[in-house]
This record gives C-alpha cells, sequence and structure tokens, in this order.
C-alpha cells in the first residue's frame, strides 16, 4: 500500500502509480510508513468498497498500518472528479487532497502532462510491460477490461473473428 505523499491511482483500465514526492522501487517502506503516520491520514477517492474488492483493500491497509487515518473522499467519483480534486488541492496536504486515485487509463497521461502526478514505481516495475506503463514510473496498468467474443464451437460453425464478422 502506499500512503500519504505517496499516492497511488489504480486506473479502471490500468493503474496509475502517482505520489507528491519522488520515490522509486528502493524506497524504504518502513520509511515511507514512518512517514505517513506522521501525517496520520491517508486520503482516497473513489474506491467504492464493493468495487474490485477496495473495501477488503482499505480494512487490510488499516490492519497492516495502525495509526493512519483513511479519508474516504467519494467512492463513486469519475475519474474527471478525481483529477479536478487533485487540481483543486494541488500544493494542499490536508483532508480534501487525495493520494489515492482509480482512474480510466487515458487520465494518467493527461494527469502527467498538466504536472498533477510525480513517478513512484512500485516493487514489481520490472514484471510490467513497457507498453503498460509509463517509462518514467508516472502511472502504469494494474487491471483491465477486456472485450472478447465467447463462441460455443459446437453450435457456430463460422466462429467471428473482427466486429465486422458480427454484422
Amino acid at each position: 500500500m502506499i500512503f500519504k505523499n505517496a499516492l497511488v491511482a489504480s486506473v479502471s483500465v490500468a493503474a496509475l502509480a502517482v505520489s507528491t514526492f519522488t520515490v522509486s522501487a528502493q524506497t524504504d517502506l518502513t520509511a515511507l510508513y514512518d512517514a505517513a503516520k506522521a501525517e496520520g491520514q491517508l486520503t482516497v477517492i473513489a474506491l467504492p468498497h464493493t468495487w474490485c474488492g477496495y473495501g477488503a483493500v482499505i480494512e487490510a491497509f488499516k490492519a497492516k498500518y495502525p495509526g493512519i487515518t483513511v479519508n474516504e473522499l467519494n467512492p463513486d467519483a469519475g475519474s474527471a472528479d478525481e483529477l479536478e480534486a487533485v487540481r483543486a488541492n494541488k500544493g494542499n496536504t490536508g483532508p480534501q487532497a487525495p493520494d489515492v486515485l482509480d482512474v480510466g487509463l487515458s487520465f494518467g497521461p493527461t494527469a502527467k502532462d498538466e504536472g498533477l502526478l510525480a513517478p513512484y514505481k512500485v516493487s514489481t516495475w520490472d514484471s510490467i510491460p513497457a507498453e503498460a506503463k509509463d517509462a518514467d514510473g508516472f502511472w502504469y496498468g494494474e487491471y483491465f477490461g477486456v472485450l472478447a467474443f465467447g463462441v460455443n464451437k459446437s453450435i457456430v460453425t463460422n466462429v467471428p473473428t473482427s466486429w465486422a464478422d458480427l454484422q
């Protein structure tokens, strides 16, 4: 888990690693935890408990990192709302400044270009395919929604291989 001032934004099509200060995969997690504990709070936004197991993740975070309160802002916010919250609170370390986001893949490069993100590379950085991450660590793909054809070949003899085949 990432703490206050070391943000992680998992995007709905991919995950976006974000931080308000530069850290690397070699970051001492104990030091990061100590800094977060000193601040006392992790502010999350758009992390509904029923989506992607976020409820369990938040509870596991609380158990693993005592002394850090999880401040949950607008669990049902959309990606644009999340980035607007970051824009509105840029430079603010108070309870309305999101530390954790869950945004769509297209929002990662946009947020990077606007200077809303700082790099953070998770310990598994090298295992993430190059096409699923920003080379400098500003965002990375974590989970994806993919469209696919499901075909029962015992019934369908002409299996579609493209959307055009469905017309």
